[in-house]
């Protein structure tokens, strides 16, 4: 099912739960319906949230013979949209407009059926969220932090520390700018808007997938969980909407991609390379067999005391098992028990040395 086709049947639903008390059966089918497919449940939200609105607006411009409504005005004031992204609903009740204005009723309207009601009911929500195509969002977390986001088209972004993303979907596309850090992605699935993720001057285009973008030192890295993605400038992939040049890579579930001014380097991952490279999404970080030099690399992006290594003969030691990014505590007591290093704390300096070092 397209959008097109989504929000009618949407409006459909309104309409029919509007119009009367429905029964069990019409909230049974209701509810089957909604979870046949994530666009359901987004495109009622849609316009649920739009039929609300349109309530508050008729109490702040009622007609000539009525006089203002001043609490539900002021109700309407504290509830007016603001420029950050709403919060999507999982789960929303048919908007009840009060019984004692039937007019207002959708399914009570003189001469009007169910699909005409519906057919205006999706054309006044695209009236009413129109204003909104083309603005960006902007989503962060601080060193340390970390944030799942459900986007408006149920597709979901998870920030790694010290991460910011920037959202900006139109009618053609759903973009997406990784402005630092990493960010994981599961994309719902939309051919007609193409999921588009920048980083500089590299970009990922996605239909529905998940995939992984880091920004790294002058490079990109792109590691794919599930499905495919193609990789090039932002310019090629948003533009090319019909079909990508041969050329342009693509990379499947289990492949990682580095992109740098020197090109891509692509490469296949192990299964548990991927799970390690990917669990920072359970807050968790994963070593087998890494050196104390990338490890140390990876606590200091969550924290702001910087674990330095004093002795170079430390940066080879070879370092296993699980531990929480912000736990440097729990880190530091397996180097001590384990390892023999001793800690020594400079202000927000944790230096490492051998036991024996003066």
């Amino acid at each position: 099912m397209n959008n097109n086709a989504a929000d009618t049947a949407a409006g459909e639903w309104l309409a029919r739960l509007d119009r009367d008390e429905p029964s069990p059966l019409d909230l049974a089918a209701f509810e089957r319906w909604k979870s046949a497919d994530p666009r359901h449940a987004a495109a009622y939200a849609r316009l649920a949230a739009t039929w609300q609105a349109l309530d508050r607006v008729q109490a702040i411009r009622p007609s000539s013979d009525e006089p203002v409504n001043e609490d539900y005005l002021n109700t309407a004031r504290q509830c007016r949209p603001s420029n950050r992204q709403a919060p999507v609903l999982h789960s929303v009740r048919p908007p009840m407009p009060p019984s004692s204005n039937p007019s207002r009723r959708l399914g009570r309207l003189p001469g009007i059926g169910l699909p005409v009601a519906a057919s205006v009911l999706v054309a006044l929500a695209g009236l009413w969220v129109s204003y909104g195509i083309g603005r960006s969002h902007t989503y962060s977390t601080g060193i340390g932090g970390f944030q799942r986001i459900i986007l408006d088209d149920q597709s979901a972004v998870e920030l790694n520390t010290d991460s910011e993303v920037r959202v900006a979907f139109t009618s053609r596309l759903r973009k997406v700018e990784l402005v630092r850090g990493e960010a994981s992605f599961e994309v719902q699935h939309d051919t007609s808007r193409p999921f588009i993720v920048s980083a500089g001057h590299t970009a990922v285009r996605a239909v529905g997938t998940k995939f992984d973008v880091n920004r790294v030192e002058g490079a990109v890295e792109v590691t794919v969980d599930e499905g495919r993605v193609a990789i090039g400038s932002p310019s090629l992939l948003e533009t090319k909407l019909d079909a990508l040049p041969a050329a342009v890579p693509r990379l499947s579930a289990g492949q990682c991609a580095i992109a740098s001014g020197g090109g891509f380097e692509l490469r296949n991952l192990r299964k548990g390379d991927l799970a390690r490279k990917l669990a920072w999404r359970n807050q968790m970080l994963v070593f087998d067999d890494d050196s104390l030099a990338e490890v140390i690399a990876q606590f200091n992006r969550y924290n702001k005391r910087q674990l330095v290594i004093t002795d170079p003969r430390l940066a080879a030691l070879r370092i296993g098992g699980y531990f929480h990014p912000t736990n440097l505590d729990a880190f530091i007591n397996v180097l001590q028990s384990d390892f023999g290093i001793r800690v020594y704390l400079d202000d927000n300096r944790l230096e490492l040395a051998p036991s024996t070092h003066k």
